[in-house]
């Protein structure tokens, strides 16, 4: 478990300026809608027309886990809680090492996405195939099984607002750049893990390393939408709390009961699959 070579070596980076800005000046330079010289110059990491990304502690890895939850990108939010973590643990004295895990579990899907999340998986039977009472165990007694990630490791800006993701991200080389960089060689160490991409923007940087060869296809959960609390339609639809009609009128709301489809039969096999492994004698 831990930070890489390389990310030990950003962090470092990265250490002097998240030291030295007071709490204040780290929440609002983050929160900004226009460029500023803490986030954008301090800890810009690269741009690209309208998109920028900047450093927030989110390379902590769980090399024991068995789940990987992937979401798209860290939001502003989630990059103020991990910097403001990092800067206190470093401050009362903890490792850079220590910091990062504790910054990066922190802040990590953090607040009403790990609840609603938790409830979508719950709804597809997730719990059973990972052995628990609910998925929301995985932020919390049983976050050790669980590593939390993104298909683009640190936070990405779209006109220096929250990029929420779409299916062109691939199609932009920054972009692919940080999936290629984190994401790939991420999933490749933990292909015997189940890998559970929220929504379909995580879920077509899952597919390119999958085609890339570094992940089985097996392995990947994919069809759950991404529980950001923006698309209660969508949820409904995906929840099965409206009919057949009414959810084939949502907007999105077809393609939700497609993939829905696609991953309750995936599920109903693998627990088959794990139900017979149980029972088979020794």
């Amino acid at each position: 478990m831990g930070l890489t070579a390389a990310s030990r070596e950003q962090l470092e980076r990265f250490k002097p300026a998240i030291l030295g800005a007071s709490e204040l000046q780290i929440s609002q330079s983050i929160a900004s809608n226009e460029r500023t010289d803490f986030r954008d110059v301090a800890l810009g990491l690269a741009c690209e027309g309208s998109y920028s990304s900047f450093y927030a502690p989110f390379d902590w890895e769980n090399d024991h886990a068995d789940i990987v939850i992937v979401g798209v990108t860290p939001g502003k939010q989630q990059a103020v809680d991990a910097l403001l973590s990092l800067r206190r643990s470093l401050s009362i004295g903890h490792s850079d090492e220590r910091a990062a895990e504790i910054a990066k579990n922190g802040a990590s899907f953090k607040g009403g996405m790990r609840s609603l999340g938790a409830r979508l998986m719950d709804h597809f039977g997730l719990h059973k195939l990972f052995g628990l009472k609910s998925t929301e165990e995985l932020f919390g007694n049983q976050s050790h099984r669980a590593h939390y990630t993104s298909a683009l490791r640190y936070p990405v800006l779209k006109n220096y607002g929250n990029y929420s993701g779409d299916r062109r991200l691939l199609a932009r080389p920054l972009l692919q750049k940080l999936v290629d960089n984190y994401l790939l060689p991420e999933l490749s160490k933990r292909s015997n893990a189940w890998i559970l991409p929220f929504g379909p923007t995580a879920a077509s940087a899952v597919e390119h390393v999958v085609k890339i060869g570094a992940l089985s296809e097996n392995k990947v959960l994919s069809g759950i939408l991404h529980p950001g609390g923006q698309q209660w339609n969508r949820y409904n639809v995906q929840l099965e709390l409206c009919d057949h009609a009414t959810a084939a009128s949502v907007p999105g709301g077809p393609e939700v009961l497609r993939v829905s489809g696609e991953l309750k039969s995936k599920i109903t096999e693998a627990l088959a699959f794990k139900n017979r492994a149980e029972v088979a004698p020794a």
